[in-house]
This record gives structure tokens, sequence and C-alpha cells, in this order.
């Protein structure tokens, strides 16, 4: 977990840069599940963002930052003008997709580098993907997303300040290699 923390405060750091705020992490909740998948619960059949960002270097894997469609409002209300959050044309709706995709690129780029720094490796993260699906899909997609890898693990941190309250879920598929390295550091 000191590894989770470490990167959690990077993606924490990452964010207040964002909104130029300072932010606190509330709470985290972990599990590690190499067999049975996580079951994620959403309350309706809205909109989910799950932003993909592929591991490439020493280990292979896939980080996944999920936000539900209620946090991405409030991501794009603490961060975007106003004339932007109004307009309703295609130019407007892709740069609302292209910010929360930088967000995640920014994020995932420092977990990405806590990682590979504790780790003693070269990791990189490709760039991101934004796949909007309903939330009674979401388990499903991560299901076929995992079947490549050997562990899955899942965290999910609040993330509390000023201007944003969200608890987005951070989903890792990796190579059993990268289970290894980290009891053999540990």
């Amino acid at each position: 977990t000191k590894l989770i923390n470490g990167g959690l405060s990077m993606a924490k750091t990452s964010i207040e840069q964002i909104l130029q705020s300072p932010i606190t992490i509330q709470k985290i909740d972990y599990s590690k599940n190499s067999e049975a998948p996580h079951r994620y619960e959403y309350p309706s059949n809205s909109n989910v963002h799950l932003l993909k960002t592929g591991l490439m270097g020493d280990l292979k894997g896939s980080c996944y930052l999920i936000f539900t469609a209620e946090e991405v409002e409030k991501i794009n209300k603490a961060c975007l003008p106003e004339a932007v959050l109004k307009d309703d044309s295609d130019q407007a709706k892709m740069m609302k997709m292209g910010f929360l995709t930088e967000i995640d690129n920014m994020v995932a780029a420092a977990v990405i580098t806590e990682f590979a720094n504790f780790l003693g490796l070269e990791l990189f993260g490709m760039v991101p993907s934004l796949h909007v699906v309903k939330s009674l899909e979401v388990n499903n997609y991560l299901s076929e997303e995992s079947e490549q890898f050997d562990t899955v693990i899942h965290f999910k941190a609040v993330f509390h300040g000023q201007e944003l309250d969200i608890t987005p879920h951070f989903v890792w598929m990796v190579q059993k290699e990268f289970m290894n390295k980290i009891k053999e550091i540990s």
C-alpha cells in the first residue's frame, strides 16, 4: 500500500496543479484480485468515462481512471471557462473530452513515474484513450480488458477540495512480473 499511497499522492499533486487549488485525499479503498473480478456498482445506467493508458517499457499493463458523468461535470465546471461549458457544439464537446484525457495523461504519468522509480524500472504511459460506456457495461468492459493480464489492482480515493469533490476509481491491470517485482523490493 506504500506504493499506492505514493502514486495517489503524485496524482493528487497533478490534480492540484490543474485546479490551482489544494485538495486532500480523505480515504483510500484498496483491493487486489487475481481470480474474481472486482464489481463496480453505479446507481443508474448513466455514462461512465473510462480513461485508459497502456503501459510500455520493462513491464506491460494498462491503467484506468474511471469517472461518473457527475464527476466529469464537476471537473469541467471547476476547470473550464463558462463559455465552453454552455457550448454544445461538436468543437466544445471535443474540447471537454480532450481536457479529460489530458487530466488522465497527467495523473497516469505521475503514478507511472512513482511506480517506475519505486520499482527501478523503465515504465512509460502511452497516449490515453477515452471510452464512454453505460454504467451497466463497465464490469463487462473491464473483464474483457483483464483477460490479457495476471493481476488486477483496484483502488478508489476520495479527492476533496474547495472546487472539487470526486471519488474516481483507479484500476491497474498488470503482468505477474509487476507483482513479483513489488514483492522482491518489499
